[in-house]
């Protein structure tokens, strides 16, 4: 009987690529060969230019230059830490990969660079929801889906993390059974895939474990209203309870108040934009439904001034650019 040839992945490496989302490409790959007992898969590492590559966790992968004219079957490129949405090469390299054939996977920040490019088509695409947040906020892109990842016409987006498990297991399943990949899934540990159109967990998910639908909705209300708050009084007229029985469900279960926990949600979308963006004090605070009092609540928050943590944030950047 005739093997088929291995199929090609070149991964696509930026500086500061995040090393989960290496993990999720290559771990998928390296495991199917194993289980099937063959190399359905190959791979190698890619960069602008070639070289020693550095992650987001201070290791370093040797990658080979862009090729000139792809020869690959698939795609991967990796985000980064840096959701400040510039890219010289994404877009060409996307178009060039197209060209040649190969489906094209873009994680994370790679996937928000291409949707900052392609602003007219937002629609058929996902990103991490913290890059969507900023996608709104820098560039005013909207609709950009909320899904663990999208296949569109010439490439899938993905929120990329631990999502890319995920999707490389999807992309595995059209090469290998089903039974392979269950088998593969279990050595990960994973006790199902998720579909593309799971919805990603965001903030919200991450502060609390409630099951309460009514906590679960006045949250919902609080994420779609943080540049212009919604009092305790109008959260709990829109939700028909009593501010007291609001208060007492919120303590209940997420031993807090609403007006604080709310604050959290604020203070926190405010830190994402101060650390990654260039957006003013001033814009931030009105941008997280603060005024005058920001400073004060970040510092009581964070223990730091908004300032301050902007400017350690920078050194830190730059150094490891260095």
């Amino acid at each position: 009987m005739t093997t088929a040839a291995p199929l090609k992945f070149d991964i696509i490496l930026s500086d500061g690529f995040v090393s989960t989302e290496m993990s999720g490409v290559v771990d998928v790959l390296r495991l199917t060969n194993r289980v099937m007992g063959r190399p359905v898969f190959e791979y190698r590492y890619v960069s602008v230019a070639g070289g020693d590559v550095k992650s987001s966790a201070d290791t370093w992968v040797r990658s080979d230059p862009l090729p000139q004219i792809p020869d690959a079957d698939y795609a991967v490129f990796l985000g980064n830490s840096d959701l400040s949405f510039t890219s010289r090469y994404i877009e060409r390299s996307v178009h060039a990969y197209s060209y040649a054939g190969a489906q094209v996977i873009l994680l994370a920040e790679a996937a928000a660079m291409y949707i900052a490019a392609n602003p007219d088509s937002v629609t058929g695409h996902t990103t991490h929801w913290e890059n969507r947040v900023l996608l709104e906020e820098n560039k005013g892109i909207f609709d950009v889906e909320t899904r663990l990842a999208v296949t569109g016409e010439r490439v899938i987006t993905c929120a990329g993390l631990i999502a890319t498990y995920d999707v490389m297991l999807q992309i595995a399943s059209n090469h290998i059974s089903k039974a392979n990949i269950l088998t593969v899934s279990s050595i990960l540990l994973l006790d199902h895939v998720r579909a593309f159109e799971t919805k990603q967990p965001g903030t919200a998910d991450v502060l609390h474990n409630s099951s309460d639908p009514t906590i679960d909705r006045a949250i919902r209300l609080m994420q779609a209203n943080l540049e212009e708050p919604m009092t305790t009084q109008a959260l709990a007229d829109h939700l028909r309870l009593t501010t007291r029985s609001l208060e007492r469900q919120f303590r209940r279960h997420l031993g807090r108040s609403p007006g604080r926990f709310y604050r959290e949600l604020r203070l926190i979308r405010a830190h994402n934009f101060l650390v990654n963006t260039n957006m003013s004090l001033s814009e931030v605070a009105t941008a997280c439904g603060f005024g005058s009092n920001f400073g004060r609540a970040y510092r009581e928050y964070y223990g730091k001034t908004p300032l301050k943590m902007r400017k350690e944030k920078t050194v830190s950047k730059n150094e490891s650019k260095g």
